[in-house]
This record gives structure tokens, C-alpha cells and sequence, in this order.
């Protein structure tokens, strides 16, 4: 006796047979997409109506294509379906896998080997960053901010985040959580479209490694254009007095006992060159 999988006959009639999901070597349409996304999933026109707020004849006429889709609408549908905008435009998981490029990308960075950018109080090396568009963006942090106030504001993007701690203690910040301090070999995974930040502790500098995620294709590219305006603002003189009062703070922070000796030894050195 055949299964149900091998006859095509599925007891559960909302179940779609791989026959019914559109898999022809064309460009799908925004609307062949979210009707494959729907029936992958097995929900019915009216229940993406109560997910997404969208009318049970707005839907069918996107899917049909007999509608374009507007902004507002796009957004609705993002939102009630739980997924990013760039995920509509893309074949729901396990559907048109025979149209995807196969592809073997591979990318080594030795010895923290990236790109490197630098603010005020945190210094950010983007790893493999050779790599267009990644699904993951793998950045280390030299965490040099050692309170509240040379944090700066909390920051968001889309996608999530994960952070683990490679080196010292930071203390993480988040917008609906109290804040939480994380020792070495700790980490944290936030939503980052959370307002979210961190500052070392103990008065010396923290190292982390941050993988951040998203559909998004260029989200390399928004996460370094979100650290290079940092700079430009410095550059520009922007909050310059603040800047300026932070960074002699810095200055007369008192030195570490254990690394006291090296500077001091240092110095002594540089003495007796001279």
C-alpha cells in the first residue's frame, strides 16, 4: 500500500501537494511568492486576512496579481506574517530549491584579519568582510567605554544579535530589560530592533564577539554605515565638548596595578633612549 506522501493523497486537506506550489523556471511574482508562502504553510486566505489586517479580497488579488502591492500593505504583511520585507521577496524554506544557485562560499580571516573601524571608545573589526552579502555579519569588539555616559545612546538594526564575551566584563544594556553584566565566556542573544548597548566594567577594556543576523542582504553594509556616521559625527565637532570631556576621563583613569609596572618600565626605557 502506497503512503500518503507517495499517492499525493494527504488526510489533512489544507496539507498543499508539492504539485499545487508553483515551480516553474520563471521569475516568480510578489504574488506567486506570498501564495506559495501561504499554502506552504497551510493557512487559509482568511487567516492571513486576521494576521496581517488585510482584507480576504486584497490578498487573492495580490496573489493573483491583479493588485500591486502597496508600501503600507507590504509592511502589513511583513508584520502579520512575522517575517522581514526581504523574506517576501524569497521562496518560503524547502520550496523552488531546484532554482537556487548552489553555491560554496567560504571566507578565513587569520588574526582578527578585517575591516577595522574605529569611534571614540570602541574599536570594530568586521570579520571576512570579502563576503558580499552575508546572512551572518561576525564583528570583534574592543570595548573601550567604561560607563553609561561613553556608551552613548542605545542602538537598533533589523535582525537579531548574538554576543559573546571573549575577554573582561561588560555590563549589556537593553531598551525593556534592566541591565545585566556578563563575565568572560558569557553571552547574550537580544532581538536587535531592541534598543541595545554595552560598556566594559572594572575600569579596563572588554573584548566581544558579535554575530549579527538578518534577511536583509546588505545588512554588512547598514552595520558599518552606522559605525562610520559615529565618526563622521566626532569628525564634524558634534557633541565635541562631551567627546572631549569623555576622552580626558579616559585619560586619568587610574592604571591598572597589574599593567602599572609595563608603563612605568616603559617610560623608564624611553628615558634612557632619549
Amino acid at each position: 500500500m502506497k503512503t500518503a506522501l507517495e499517492s499525493g493523497n494527504y488526510p489533512d486537506a489544507r496539507k498543499p501537494a508539492l504539485s499545487d506550489l508553483h515551480m516553474n523556471s520563471e521569475e516568480p511574482t510578489f504574488g506567486k511568492l506570498l501564495r506559495d508562502r501561504r499554502n506552504y504553510h497551510g493557512w487559509t486566505l482568511k487567516e492571513v486576512s486576521k494576521m496581517t489586517g488585510l482584507s480576504v479580497s486584497a490578498i487573492s488579488k495580490i496573489e493573483n496579481d491583479a493588485m500591486s502591492p502597496t508600501y503600507d500593505k507590504i509592511i502589513a504583511l511583513a508584520k502579520g506574517l512575522n517575517v522581514e520585507i526581504a523574506d517576501l521577496l524569497q521562496p518560503p524554506n524547502g520550496i523552488h530549491r531546484h532554482l537556487q544557485q548552489i553555491m560554496g562560499r567560504r571566507s578565513i580571516s587569520r588574526q582578527l584579519e578585517g575591516q577595522e573601524i574605529e569611534t571614540a571608545f570602541y574599536k570594530y573589526n568586521f570579520l571576512c568582510s570579502e563576503v558580499a552579502h552575508k546572512r551572518i555579519i561576525p564583528i570583534v569588539v574592543v570595548v573601550q567605554a567604561k560607563s553609561r555616559g561613553e556608551m552613548g545612546e542605545l542602538t537598533t538594526h533589523v535582525g537579531e544579535q548574538y554576543l559573546y564575551v571573549l575577554k573582561g566584563r561588560i555590563r549589556f544594556h537593553t531598551e525593556f530589560y534592566e541591565p545585566v553584566d556578563l563575565d568572560t565566556n558569557d553571552s547574550v542573544y537580544v532581538d536587535a530592533t531592541m534598543g541595545h548597548g554595552y560598556h566594559a566594567l572594572d575600569d579596563e577594556e572588554a573584548v566581544v564577539l558579535i554575530n549579527c543576523s538578518s534577511a536583509t542582504p546588505n545588512l554588512a553594509q547598514t552595520l558599518r554605515e552606522m559605525v562610520k556616521e559615529k565618526v563622521l559625527k566626532e569628525e564634524r565637532g558634534e557633541n565635541k565638548s562631551a567627546i572631549q570631556e569623555l576622552r580626558v576621563a579616559k585619560a586619568n583613569r587610574p592604571v591598572p596595578i597589574k599593567n602599572r609596572a609595563a608603563r612605568l618600565g616603559a617610560k623608564k626605557y624611553q628615558t634612557k633612549s632619549a
